[in-house]
């Protein structure tokens, strides 16, 4: 039997020049595939408690630049000492019932195939850490939070204007909760399920599908650092999420694309200003500048398309609804509280990879006094730094301590403590007056019960001097 075209062009060597068939002279040059240069571990830290597990996960760079999360099946996971934690061969790390409050174990992997090992700076470093006291983290905690949370004067203050729903927890779900005061158009409580426009909370959701998308912290570029923390100079939006920004035009696409086509009193929101570049300003140009040229994928959706995308990048259960009233990445996602603390649960998981990118890159993000170089900023009255689409709650002016957050405009909140143990969120809106200082507000009433339940002493004032 004769062999055919395709059978008898089908023998050659990958990368190797081979002659053309069928007619014509010439050759054909195979690219040689891309090569595996490093593995990093994710997370890269992590605090657990004795018995506690934590499912690491591996992402391989390749010669090209490219990234990929490896199959466990392919890689050699060891533990720097197994009396402290022990990992399975699938990436399950498991902290010893017995270890001793304060030890800590590096766990490495190996690439099976190219005998590549996680360098120290990709490996991931467990701490334990065990409870001192009896309850969640304190046996008064839940009441001292929600005593704080009813009675405090400045979590009064904003539920008198709007009522708010509040909730802690961590990464297995909610530990408390409580609703205080009502919704002045409804007259009913704010609950776990009000959807309320979250405006600048957005910014938060973004930049974690960002780091997601790149697989995790050190893949970001130089370029995607300076539009996720506010320096890159696409300052001509303003952050103005109430106005017609990027809402639907009378016919056509209303997409991200077609947003940065529109212009306003700053001129092409397209457009850079030369003068802001390597400066903080707090506008919304950055992330959607930054999606118009690096995230094809969602850069031309219509904006009823472009939440449930976000929610399958994150790697959400649709369960979740993060509904964008206009394609504005940094303001303009409609949700509630059941839709955001997936994403606070999943950080602290480290199932999303902004767990290592919480507080990476930070810049200062202060307008008053002469020692940072701000051009624009809603807060005020603290000296916080901004990282990847997010505050760090640092001031030590202000007795901060070091939360990271995303509040809005209208007053929704939401927090991860520094010790990356537990999250918070604040959820109400209101939409007359005081502008960005409603988030402010939000974060002040937050911080109160933040120190409540970490200390398990209903707060009375404002917080202590930690000195």
């Amino acid at each position: 039997m004769r062999m055919g075209l395709v059978g008898r062009c089908a023998v050659f060597t990958l990368g190797l020049a081979v002659a053309a068939c069928g007619g014509g002279g010439g050759s054909t040059t195979m690219q040689a595939q891309p090569s595996l240069s490093s593995i990093a571990l994710s997370p890269l830290t992590a605090d657990l408690a004795p018995g506690a597990t934590q499912q690491l996960t591996v992402t391989g760079t390749y010669s090209n630049g490219t990234t990929q999360t490896l199959s466990a099946s392919s890689e050699t996971f060891s533990s720097s000492n197994t009396t402290v934690a022990t990992v399975s061969a699938d990436g399950l790390v498991t902290v010893a019932a017995g270890a001793s409050n304060g030890a800590t174990v590096t766990i490495t992997a190996t690439d099976t195939a190219s005998g590549i090992t996680t360098a120290a700076a990709a490996s991931t470093v467990i701490t334990v850490t065990v409870a001192t006291a009896s309850g969640p983290p304190t046996s008064t905690s839940i009441a001292a939070a929600t005593a704080t949370a009813s009675t405090n004067s400045m979590c009064t203050a904003i539920a008198a204007l709007s009522g708010f729903y509040w909730e802690i927890g961590n990464a297995g779900g909610a530990l408390a909760s409580g609703s205080v005061g009502v919704d002045p158009s409804t007259g009913a409580p704010i609950v776990s399920s009000s959807r309320v426009s979250i405006a600048s909370a957005s910014k938060w959701i973004y930049g974690t599908y960002v780091v997601q998308k790149r697989s995790g912290v050190a893949n970001l570029t130089a370029q995607d650092v300076s539009f996720l923390h506010f320096t890159s100079g696409y300052t001509n939006m303003g952050s103005d999420t109430q106005s017609a920004t990027c809402t639907q035009p009378a016919s056509g696409n209303d997409s991200i694309n077609y947003c940065l086509t529109l212009s306003g009193p700053n001129g092409p929101f397209n457009g850079v200003n030369q003068s802001h570049v390597g400066v903080f300003d707090y506008d919304s140009g950055h992330e959607e500048n930054h999606a118009g040229q690096f995230q094809p994928e969602i850069n031309a959706l219509d904006t009823s398309d472009l939440g449930p995308a976000i929610v399958a990048g994150l790697g959400l259960p649709n369960t979740v609804t993060l509904r964008y009233t206009q394609p504005l990445l940094a303001g303009g996602i409609y949700a509630s509280a059941d839709d955001y603390t997936p994403v606070l649960r999943g950080i602290l998981s480290g199932q999303l990879l902004m767990h290592d990118a919480l507080g990476t890159s930070p810049v200062c993000a202060w307008t008053q006094g002469t020692d940072c170089n701000a051009a624009g900023s809603p807060i005020f009255t603290e000296k916080w730094h901004y990282s990847i689409g997010h505050w760090v709650e640092d001031d030590p002016t202000q007795n901060n301590d070091g939360a990271f957050s995303s509040p809005g405009a209208f007053g929704f909140y939401p927090w991860i403590e520094a010790g990356k143990t537990y999250y918070g969120v604040i959820s109400r809106f209101y939409g007359t007056g005081q502008g960005t200082q409603n988030g402010v507000d939000s974060a002040e009433c937050g911080a109160l019960i933040r120190h409540a339940w970490d200390t398990g002493v209903q707060q009375a004032g404002t917080i202590p001097n930690p000195n």
